[in-house]
């Protein structure tokens, strides 16, 4: 069911998405997302603090042993993903008003990470190699309980839909 102006199968921005889950048309969006590629659901309540983020996404992503839980070390794993090959990744927060409840200076680290990791991916990498790979994307879906956010990295669905 290939939706033509899926935000979420193009290598493009907007990188993070506010989205109300239950909408038919986001719906829609994330299950032809996961048509194509990989989508992982996380909830928010399980990632209060960084340190339960770290916890939370390194287990549902299969994290290597190495992860260093900290900023850095989540771009690096989020821009490999060797160990879960696909032609594209949505990440899906539920419940994010809760993400970072605890810590919430954490958010905007978050905010950046997603949006630094999604234009990595959205690069080719053309060198002649064997890790060389078309532009792939990568996509963060936020509930719309991150009204409390400083988000101005973040596209509502509904300014998608009106273009």
């Amino acid at each position: 069911m290939a939706i033509q102006s899926n935000p979420l199968t193009h290598p493009s921005s907007p990188w993070v998405i506010k989205a109300d889950l239950d909408d038919a048309t986001v719906r829609n969006y994330v299950q032809d997302a996961g048509d194509s590629g990989v989508v992982v659901e996380f909830q928010g309540g399980e990632a209060r603090t960084l340190d339960s983020f770290f916890s939370m996404i390194s287990s549902r992503l299969d994290f290597p042993e190495y992860f260093g839980r900290n900023w850095p070390a989540l771009k690096d794993c989020l821009t490999d993903l060797e160990w879960l090959p696909a032609d594209s990744y949505c990440l899906v927060f539920r419940n994010s008003d809760l993400l970072f409840a605890d810590e919430p200076i954490e958010r905007r680290a978050f905010l950046d990470t997603m949006k630094l990791s999604a234009e990595e991916w959205a690069a080719p990498v053309a060198l002649g190699e064997w890790w060389d790979r078309p532009a792939i994307p990568f996509h963060v879906v936020l509930d719309l309980g991150i009204a409390d956010w400083d988000a101005d990295q973040v596209v509502e669905v509904g300014q998608l839909l009106a273009q």
